[in-house]
């Protein structure tokens, strides 16, 4: 904790707002997932299926994403955004695009599409680049400004790659050739398991209590990463891989990551942040087990369930109420006078609530995971994932609550 630098937090309400929404998706797709059924788990390729994937990739991981990176770059690695003033407008033109984007992928709605295209290029392109201008400006450590950079140019790539894909499927322009790979290999592994893992190498040994990762396995990682996106574009670009050598691509770092993770924590010298400790658990059990499901016949909707539904946001959502806690304890400091003593900064936020929610998530992955093979459980699954993140949204309140009415 002492490497970390309150002074150059931002308002808590920055990072809070994106955090909070990104509850709000999870708990929208949970809802979407109850009324439509079955009908969204028969193809992965399926329109509505697409757009209840970016409810996921982009309502929940990238709200959660935006809003850890607003807290976690000058607290955490000495690089201040430039665009703090700008972070409220920032949130509301992105889940518009969001939002948008939905009847334009689901309906092949031409002018959502018009709407949606503009503004999430617009919001993710300057959050990117904002982002990259931070860790050029930065002072912390350069393996870890390196991984957010890297996550953050394979943002700009996603984003290219998904406005060509769009247009496609609305008819601008004549489909050359399949973009799909690449925008998920870009995606998933260079935005969201990049940044991951440039975050987690700091934030795993500070709250985990897990050995430091030394500097040379943090570059090693950064040159296999790069190596892989450039495969990944490669692949789709100039030199088609075989279906194996694709899928190789997609499941070494996700076993690696994962494997790390579990490694990490059961060598862990000072075991802390249990509740913590079980999400991310969660999180790389269900990316190694989609990893490996990428392998059999027939059940890509089961791998992509488990890395998109389960196993990230299982990892955010663990890191969010962690860092709901800090933004609560901040807050409550500086609404206090100096010398009044407060709760500890890892007290504000209820175990017992963590707990619930761990629990609830836990049963709507395996629910999600079953209904994958037998659809016939898809609203079962809806259901527990709208109480799962509604829960989570729950204890989240309750943690901003405890801290805005707490007196000496």
């Amino acid at each position: 904790m002492s490497g970390l630098a309150f002074a150059q937090a931002p308002p808590p309400s920055h990072p809070l707002r994106f955090l909070a929404t990104s509850l709000l998706w999870g708990a929208a797709a949970g809802a979407w997932l109850l009324v439509a059924g079955d009908n969204l788990l028969l193809s992965l390729h399926a329109p509505a299926t697409l757009a209840l994937v970016h409810v996921f990739t982009l309502g929940l991981l990238g709200n959660a994403m935006l809003g850890s990176l607003v807290q976690f770059l000058p607290v955490a690695a000495g690089s201040p955004l430039p665009l703090v003033r700008g972070v409220a407008p920032l949130h509301a033109t992105f889940n518009l695009g969001v939002m948008l984007l939905l009847p334009a992928m689901a309906a092949h709605s031409a002018a959502c599409g018009v709407l949606a295209v503009p503004l999430l290029l617009g919001t993710l392109a300057l959050a990117a680049g904002a982002v990259l201008v931070a860790v050029a400006r930065g002072s912390g450590a350069r393996s870890v400004r390196t991984g957010i950079g890297l996550a953050a140019a394979s943002l700009l790539a996603t984003l290219a790659l998904g406005a060509a894909l769009l247009s496609m499927r609305l008819g601008w322009l004549v489909p050359a050739r399949p973009l799909t790979a690449a925008h998920a290999g870009f995606g998933l592994l260079g935005w969201v398991l990049g940044l991951l893992a440039a975050v987690g190498g700091v934030v795993m040994p500070m709250l985990q209590g897990v050995r430091c990762i030394t500097p040379a396995w943090r570059w090693g990682w950064l040159v296999l990463l790069a190596g892989l996106m450039l495969a990944v574009a490669a692949d789709d670009f100039s030199v088609a891989l075989p279906a194996a050598g694709s899928r190789s691509l997609a499941t070494l770092p996700l076993l690696l990551f994962a494997s790390t993770v579990i490694a990490l924590q059961r060598r862990a010298p000072h075991r802390r942040g249990s509740m913590l400790r079980r999400f991310w658990a969660l999180g790389s059990v269900a990316l190694g087990g989609g990893a490996l499901a990428l392998w059999l016949p027939g059940r890509e909707l089961l791998a992509g369930a488990l890395l998109v539904a389960v196993g990230f946001p299982a990892l955010v959502l663990g890191m969010a109420m962690e860092i709901t806690g800090f933004l609560a304890w901040i807050a409550l400091r500086r609404r206090l006078p100096r010398g009044v003593r407060v709760p500890g900064v890892g007290s504000l936020f209820d175990e017992r609530h963590k707990r619930r929610v761990w629990w609830l998530h836990a049963a709507a992955s395996l629910s999600l995971a079953l209904a994958c093979v037998l659809p016939g459980l898809a609203r079962l699954a809806g259901a527990l994932l709208l109480l799962a993140w509604l829960g989570a949204a729950w204890a989240l309140w309750r943690c901003w609550h405890a801290a805005s009415t707490w007196r000496p």
